[in-house]
Protein backbone atom coordinates (compact mmCIF):
# COMPACT_ATOMS: atom_id res chain seq x y z
CA UNK A 1 0.00 0.00 0.00
CA UNK A 2 1.78 3.12 -1.25
CA UNK A 3 -0.59 5.70 0.23
CA UNK A 4 -2.49 5.79 3.51
CA UNK A 5 -5.81 7.64 3.34
CA UNK A 6 -7.16 9.20 6.53
CA UNK A 7 -10.29 11.35 6.99
CA UNK A 8 -10.08 14.78 8.63
CA UNK A 9 -13.36 16.18 9.95
CA UNK A 10 -13.43 19.95 10.52
CA UNK A 11 -16.10 22.60 11.08
CA UNK A 12 -16.51 23.35 7.37
CA UNK A 13 -16.48 19.78 6.12
CA UNK A 14 -14.46 16.66 5.59
CA UNK A 15 -10.96 16.59 4.14
CA UNK A 16 -8.72 13.63 3.41
CA UNK A 17 -5.06 13.22 4.28
CA UNK A 18 -3.04 11.16 1.79
CA UNK A 19 0.18 9.99 3.43
CA UNK A 20 3.00 8.94 1.10
CA UNK A 21 4.49 5.61 2.18
CA UNK A 22 6.03 4.15 -0.97
CA UNK A 23 9.32 2.97 0.62
CA UNK A 24 11.99 4.09 3.09
CA UNK A 25 12.65 7.27 1.06
CA UNK A 26 9.10 7.74 -0.22
CA UNK A 27 10.55 7.61 -3.73
CA UNK A 28 8.43 7.60 -6.86
CA UNK A 29 7.87 5.14 -9.68
CA UNK A 30 5.52 5.32 -12.64
CA UNK A 31 3.36 2.67 -10.99
CA UNK A 32 2.95 4.43 -7.64
CA UNK A 33 2.45 7.83 -9.28
CA UNK A 34 -0.41 6.42 -11.35
CA UNK A 35 -1.87 5.02 -8.13
CA UNK A 36 -1.85 8.53 -6.63
CA UNK A 37 -3.44 9.95 -9.78
CA UNK A 38 -6.25 7.40 -9.50
CA UNK A 39 -6.83 8.26 -5.82
CA UNK A 40 -7.09 11.95 -6.69
CA UNK A 41 -9.50 11.23 -9.56
CA UNK A 42 -11.71 9.25 -7.18
CA UNK A 43 -11.67 12.03 -4.57
CA UNK A 44 -12.39 14.69 -7.18
CA UNK A 45 -15.69 12.94 -7.92
CA UNK A 46 -16.66 12.53 -4.26
CA UNK A 47 -18.69 15.51 -3.08
CA UNK A 48 -18.29 14.40 0.55
CA UNK A 49 -14.55 15.17 0.48
CA UNK A 50 -13.92 18.91 0.27
CA UNK A 51 -10.10 19.10 0.33
CA UNK A 52 -6.92 17.01 0.30
CA UNK A 53 -3.72 17.14 2.31
CA UNK A 54 -0.53 15.47 1.03
CA UNK A 55 1.69 14.44 3.92
CA UNK A 56 4.01 11.74 5.26
CA UNK A 57 4.82 10.05 8.55
CA UNK A 58 8.35 9.28 7.34
CA UNK A 59 10.68 11.09 9.80
CA UNK A 60 13.18 12.02 7.07
CA UNK A 61 11.44 12.08 3.68
CA UNK A 62 8.30 13.74 2.39
CA UNK A 63 9.48 12.30 -0.93
CA UNK A 64 13.01 11.87 -2.23
CA UNK A 65 11.80 11.98 -5.83
CA UNK A 66 12.31 9.41 -8.57
CA UNK A 67 13.41 5.95 -7.38
CA UNK A 68 17.04 5.49 -8.46
CA UNK A 69 17.10 1.69 -8.39
CA UNK A 70 13.85 1.49 -10.34
CA UNK A 71 15.31 3.73 -13.07
CA UNK A 72 18.43 1.59 -13.30
CA UNK A 73 16.25 -1.50 -13.73
CA UNK A 74 13.96 0.07 -16.33
CA UNK A 75 14.53 -1.06 -19.95
CA UNK A 76 15.71 1.73 -22.22
CA UNK A 77 12.57 1.57 -24.37
CA UNK A 78 10.41 2.23 -21.27
CA UNK A 79 12.59 4.93 -19.72
CA UNK A 80 10.77 7.88 -21.35
CA UNK A 81 7.40 6.71 -20.00
CA UNK A 82 8.89 6.01 -16.57
CA UNK A 83 10.52 9.43 -16.26
CA UNK A 84 7.71 11.32 -17.96
CA UNK A 85 5.14 10.19 -15.40
CA UNK A 86 6.22 12.86 -12.90
CA UNK A 87 5.26 15.50 -15.47
CA UNK A 88 1.89 13.83 -15.97
CA UNK A 89 1.37 13.65 -12.20
CA UNK A 90 2.18 17.35 -11.94
CA UNK A 91 -0.50 18.10 -14.52
CA UNK A 92 -3.04 15.96 -12.64
CA UNK A 93 -2.24 17.76 -9.39
CA UNK A 94 -2.61 21.18 -11.05
CA UNK A 95 -5.96 20.25 -12.58
CA UNK A 96 -7.32 18.68 -9.38
CA UNK A 97 -10.39 20.79 -8.74
CA UNK A 98 -10.49 20.76 -4.92
CA UNK A 99 -8.20 22.50 -2.42
CA UNK A 100 -4.86 20.68 -2.27
CA UNK A 101 -2.37 21.30 0.54
CA UNK A 102 1.14 19.99 1.23
CA UNK A 103 2.60 19.32 4.67
CA UNK A 104 6.35 18.86 4.22
CA UNK A 105 8.01 17.43 7.33
CA UNK A 106 11.12 15.97 5.68
CA UNK A 107 13.13 16.11 2.48
CA UNK A 108 11.14 17.07 -0.63
CA UNK A 109 13.66 16.56 -3.41
CA UNK A 110 13.08 16.43 -7.16
CA UNK A 111 9.67 14.82 -7.54
CA UNK A 112 8.88 15.62 -3.91
CA UNK A 113 9.40 19.31 -4.63
CA UNK A 114 7.30 18.96 -7.78
CA UNK A 115 4.33 17.57 -5.84
CA UNK A 116 4.70 20.34 -3.27
CA UNK A 117 4.81 23.02 -5.97
CA UNK A 118 1.57 21.75 -7.50
CA UNK A 119 -0.33 22.23 -4.23
CA UNK A 120 -2.40 25.35 -3.57
CA UNK A 121 -0.93 25.95 -0.12
CA UNK A 122 2.35 24.60 1.20
CA UNK A 123 3.53 24.16 4.80
CA UNK A 124 6.98 23.03 5.91
CA UNK A 125 8.63 21.93 9.13
CA UNK A 126 11.65 23.90 10.29
CA UNK A 127 14.81 22.00 11.17
CA UNK A 128 16.09 19.16 9.00
CA UNK A 129 13.49 19.38 6.22
CA UNK A 130 14.73 20.57 2.80
CA UNK A 131 13.14 21.27 -0.57
CA UNK A 132 14.94 21.35 -3.93
CA UNK A 133 14.33 20.89 -7.65
CA UNK A 134 17.29 18.58 -8.17
CA UNK A 135 16.62 17.65 -11.81
CA UNK A 136 19.61 19.55 -13.21
CA UNK A 137 21.86 17.90 -10.63
CA UNK A 138 21.10 14.52 -12.18
CA UNK A 139 21.54 15.77 -15.74
CA UNK A 140 17.87 16.39 -16.57
CA UNK A 141 16.39 19.54 -18.13
CA UNK A 142 13.68 20.92 -15.85
CA UNK A 143 10.27 20.43 -17.57
CA UNK A 144 8.66 23.60 -18.90
CA UNK A 145 5.44 23.18 -16.90
CA UNK A 146 7.44 23.12 -13.65
CA UNK A 147 9.24 26.30 -14.66
CA UNK A 148 5.98 28.03 -15.63
CA UNK A 149 4.50 27.30 -12.20
CA UNK A 150 7.71 28.38 -10.46
CA UNK A 151 7.46 31.69 -12.35
CA UNK A 152 4.08 32.24 -10.70
CA UNK A 153 5.10 31.09 -7.21
CA UNK A 154 8.75 32.01 -6.58
CA UNK A 155 10.14 35.52 -6.32
CA UNK A 156 11.61 36.30 -9.74
CA UNK A 157 15.13 37.04 -8.49
CA UNK A 158 15.41 33.47 -7.18
CA UNK A 159 14.08 31.65 -10.25
CA UNK A 160 17.47 30.86 -11.79
CA UNK A 161 18.83 29.70 -8.44
CA UNK A 162 15.90 27.30 -8.02
CA UNK A 163 15.89 25.99 -11.60
CA UNK A 164 19.52 26.09 -12.75
CA UNK A 165 21.37 25.27 -9.54
CA UNK A 166 18.99 22.86 -7.81
CA UNK A 167 19.51 24.76 -4.55
CA UNK A 168 18.21 23.02 -1.42
CA UNK A 169 16.25 25.32 0.88
CA UNK A 170 15.46 25.05 4.57
CA UNK A 171 11.89 25.85 5.57
CA UNK A 172 12.55 29.50 6.43
CA UNK A 173 14.56 30.02 3.25
CA UNK A 174 11.81 28.43 1.16
CA UNK A 175 9.26 30.77 2.74
CA UNK A 176 11.52 33.76 2.07
CA UNK A 177 11.48 33.06 -1.68
CA UNK A 178 7.71 32.26 -1.56
CA UNK A 179 8.14 28.58 -2.44
CA UNK A 180 6.48 27.72 0.90
CA UNK A 181 3.56 29.61 2.47
CA UNK A 182 4.07 28.93 6.17
CA UNK A 183 6.49 27.11 8.48
CA UNK A 184 6.44 25.86 12.06
CA UNK A 185 9.04 24.75 14.58
CA UNK A 186 7.38 21.43 15.44
CA UNK A 187 4.92 18.98 13.91
CA UNK A 188 2.11 19.86 16.30
CA UNK A 189 2.21 23.55 15.41
CA UNK A 190 2.59 22.71 11.72
CA UNK A 191 -0.53 20.56 11.81
CA UNK A 192 -2.45 23.37 13.55
CA UNK A 193 -1.54 25.72 10.69
CA UNK A 194 -2.57 23.09 8.15
CA UNK A 195 -5.93 22.38 9.81
CA UNK A 196 -6.68 26.08 10.06
CA UNK A 197 -6.03 26.53 6.34
CA UNK A 198 -8.05 23.42 5.47
CA UNK A 199 -11.06 24.80 7.33
CA UNK A 200 -10.56 28.16 5.63
CA UNK A 201 -10.48 26.75 2.10
CA UNK A 202 -13.44 24.47 2.77
CA UNK A 203 -15.51 27.54 3.64
CA UNK A 204 -15.21 28.63 0.00
CA UNK A 205 -17.94 27.50 -2.41
CA UNK A 206 -16.53 24.44 -4.21
CA UNK A 207 -17.63 25.62 -7.66
CA UNK A 208 -15.99 29.02 -7.14
CA UNK A 209 -12.78 27.43 -5.86
CA UNK A 210 -12.61 24.95 -8.74
CA UNK A 211 -13.13 27.53 -11.48
CA UNK A 212 -10.78 30.08 -9.94
CA UNK A 213 -8.05 27.47 -9.47
CA UNK A 214 -8.49 26.40 -13.09
CA UNK A 215 -8.13 30.04 -14.16
CA UNK A 216 -4.88 30.42 -12.20
CA UNK A 217 -3.37 27.36 -13.89
CA UNK A 218 -5.06 27.81 -17.29
CA UNK A 219 -2.00 28.85 -19.28
CA UNK A 220 0.04 25.92 -17.95
CA UNK A 221 -2.74 23.39 -18.48
CA UNK A 222 -3.55 24.67 -21.99
CA UNK A 223 0.08 24.11 -23.06
CA UNK A 224 0.56 20.93 -21.11
CA UNK A 225 0.56 18.37 -23.95
CA UNK A 226 3.03 20.33 -26.07
CA UNK A 227 5.26 20.86 -23.05
CA UNK A 228 5.17 17.16 -22.26
CA UNK A 229 6.76 16.60 -25.66
CA UNK A 230 9.78 18.61 -24.48
CA UNK A 231 10.36 16.09 -21.73
CA UNK A 232 9.87 13.13 -24.07
CA UNK A 233 12.30 14.61 -26.62
CA UNK A 234 14.93 15.02 -23.89
CA UNK A 235 15.18 11.25 -23.69
CA UNK A 236 16.04 11.07 -27.36
CA UNK A 237 19.33 12.74 -26.43
CA UNK A 238 21.89 10.05 -25.53
CA UNK A 239 23.73 12.49 -23.24
CA UNK A 240 20.62 13.10 -21.14
CA UNK A 241 20.03 9.37 -20.74
CA UNK A 242 23.71 8.68 -19.98
CA UNK A 243 23.77 11.45 -17.36
CA UNK A 244 20.56 10.20 -15.75
CA UNK A 245 21.83 6.63 -15.47
CA UNK A 246 25.19 7.81 -14.13
CA UNK A 247 23.45 10.00 -11.54
CA UNK A 248 21.14 7.17 -10.45
CA UNK A 249 24.13 4.81 -10.13
CA UNK A 250 25.96 7.42 -8.07
CA UNK A 251 22.98 7.83 -5.75
CA UNK A 252 22.77 4.10 -5.24
CA UNK A 253 26.53 3.85 -4.63
CA UNK A 254 26.60 7.01 -2.47
CA UNK A 255 29.20 8.85 -4.56
CA UNK A 256 29.35 12.01 -6.66
CA UNK A 257 28.12 11.56 -10.24
CA UNK A 258 30.39 12.28 -13.20
CA UNK A 259 28.12 14.14 -15.61
CA UNK A 260 28.91 15.44 -19.09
Amino acid sequence: MNYLREPIQLKNGRAECIKIQTNDQNSLTRENMIELENILAEIDKDDNIRAVLLSSDNPKFFSNGIDAENILNTPREKLTAEMGQIVILFGKLLSFGKPLLAEVTGYAMGGGAVMTLACDFKFMLEGKARIAFTEVLVGLPLPISFIDKLKIVVKSEYLNEVCLLGTAYKAGEAKEISLINETAENKEDLRKLVLKKLDEVMAIAPSAYRRTKAAINKEINDKFESQLEFTKSSFEDPKVVANLLEAMSALKEKRRPKLS
